[in-house]
């Protein structure tokens, strides 16, 4: 669900880029960048269930 969330940001970004004012197109791409790193870390920092 969150990974659909964040296409969505990411298509807002683009669009807002291609019609909208820039600076609304720039927070949008912070915006979605930092959500990009905050799922990353999620998973990165998600422990493996390994048992050898």
């Amino acid at each position: 669900m969150y990974l659909a969330a964040l296409f969505a940001l990411l298509l807002a970004a683009l669009v807002a880029a291609a019609f909208g004012p820039m600076r609304l197109a720039g927070l949008l791409t912070v915006a979605s960048f930092l959500a990009a790193v905050l799922v990353y870390l999620h998973h990165a920092t998600d422990p493996l269930p390994l048992s050898f």
